[in-house]
């Protein structure tokens, strides 16, 4: 592999360019000086292999380590910080597999605890929309959402009441305000409609 552009990184890093479209790993500078990584020069497979597996494979863990001891994140989330990172496809590889093997990521597991935290105040729907969008694959957020116990009508009840408690008298506006944000939040209108005029029937909600 020739090194085709070495570029200064913050103060102490650089990145090491095989191409010109992205940099392949980033090293401090003292460790470029160590293994003679010089513009328009090759640099071997053994010594790259030695780099990978001294130095950025190990990196890459301790990094997935800290970002998981931050917060849960997903595989998805992981791979992509580490690509931030400028870590090569093969240590993020390893760090995830490590990651995985010790079950410090268990994207089933994160998808279980996300949609019962979630499900406080958004729809079945809305959340699985979150879940994709946090790297979780459809198949694993169907088959959480599909086993969990979530009851939406309960879940709407709920906030009807979080907002007009009983006691309170709101007007047709302020119902259909409301109406409108749940909507937003993924529930249907036609649950809600039910959930407010069962609670009209019972008394729990007096609208004027």
């Amino acid at each position: 592999m020739t090194v085709y552009r070495l570029e200064p990184y913050k103060k102490t890093k650089v990145k090491v360019y095989f191409d010109e479209d992205a940099p392949a790993f980033v090293l401090y500078r003292k460790e470029i000086e160590k293994y003679d990584i010089k513009e328009g020069e090759d640099l071997s497979g053994e010594t790259y292999k030695e780099i990978l597996d001294e130095i950025l494979v190990k990196r890459a863990v301790s990094r997935t380590l800290y970002l998981l001891d931050a917060s849960a994140k997903t595989e998805s989330q992981i791979r992509r910080k580490l690509r931030e990172n400028f870590y090569p496809q093969e240590a993020i590889d390893e760090a995830v597999r490590y990651a995985k093997e010790k079950h410090y990521i268990d994207d089933e597991y994160f998808a279980e605890v996300f949609a019962e935290r979630r499900s406080v105040s958004r729809s079945k729907r809305m959340v699985r929309m979150e879940l994709v969008q946090k790297g979780i694959d459809r198949e694993t957020a169907d088959r959480v959402l599909s086993s969990s116990d979530i009851d939406e009508k309960e879940t709407i009840r709920k906030l009807i009441i979080k907002k007009f408690p009983p006691g309170t008298a709101p007007d047709m506006t302020e119902c259909a305000k409301l109406t409108r944000s749940l909507c937003q939040k993924g529930f249907s209108f036609d649950d809600v409609k039910d959930v407010m005029d069962s609670l009209g029937k019972t008394g729990a909600l007096d609208i004027t």
